[in-house]
């Protein structure tokens, strides 16, 4: 899509109503001016498509003094209670290391959810390293092993959720694995769009084998659920 005229028009056609966005500019930051464009253009959007959007926030944690005030006024000005997707590999930083710390602890603090893009390996450091804060990971993963142990991973700590774009989703099964496992209140649809397509996973929900008490919750209670608390008692 080219614009976000074209973008919304989209997600219509493919039965998504609402949604939480975030910008890839800020994925590929190097300053934080980048990162602050890409977090004040969603800003933008969430205003002008009233009660279809709600923001997230991202940065990168190579001036972490800057990216902790950022995080800070999305929170504060601009209502975001959703910080990521974090994507490592855009711009080649870690998570094992003192400044991302200090966002997971900013978030923590702020009650904020953190959706971070990882392999099994940083999954695991994340989730042991950081058990008050909330968290969610996107993609069940690549290939079956890698998929059981990321259900595995998220199944062992109640602070971490799964969501569902990217591969793996397709395999009959799957899902309701993650559910039998996890729990369908941790696992949360996602499209990862504009890179994936958004209704082929509300599909793979839909003609799942589970309630549909479960489908719902995944895909969209279990996020209003988050949304809502997210940010209750933060303090800045």
């Amino acid at each position: 899509t080219r614009n976000m005229s074209e973008f919304v028009a989209y997600l219509d056609r493919c039965g998504v109503r609402r949604g939480v966005i975030s910008s890839s500019w800020s994925n590929k930051a190097q300053t934080p001016e980048d990162y602050r464009q890409g977090n004040r253009e969603v800003a933008k959007y969430v205003d002008r498509y009233q009660g279809r959007f709600r923001g997230s926030a991202v940065i990168t944690p190579f001036r972490i003094d800057e990216a902790l005030r950022e995080i800070e006024e999305c929170h504060r000005n601009y209502g975001f209670v959703w910080l990521g997707e974090f994507c490592n590999y855009m711009t080649g930083y870690r998570y094992d290391t003192p400044e991302w710390a200090a966002v997971m602890k900013l978030a923590t603090k702020l009650n904020l959810v953190v959706q971070i893009h990882t392999n099994t390996k940083e999954m695991q450091y994340l989730a042991e390293t950081f058990p008050d804060a909330t968290i969610v990971f996107p993609h069940l993963g690549g290939n079956r092993d890698d998929i059981f142990a990321r259900i595995a991973l998220v199944a062992k700590h109640p602070n971490t959720h799964i969501e569902l774009s990217g591969s793996g989703i397709e395999r009959v099964g799957i899902l309701e694995r993650a559910v039998k496992e996890i729990g369908a209140d941790r696992v949360l649809y996602g499209s990862d769009f504009t890179i994936n397509e958004p209704s082929a996973v509300i599909a793979r929900v839909k003609n799942a084998f589970l309630t549909p008490a479960d489908r719902e919750k995944i895909l969209f209670r279990n996020v209003e659920r988050l949304l809502t608390r997210a940010g209750s008692s933060g303090k800045l």
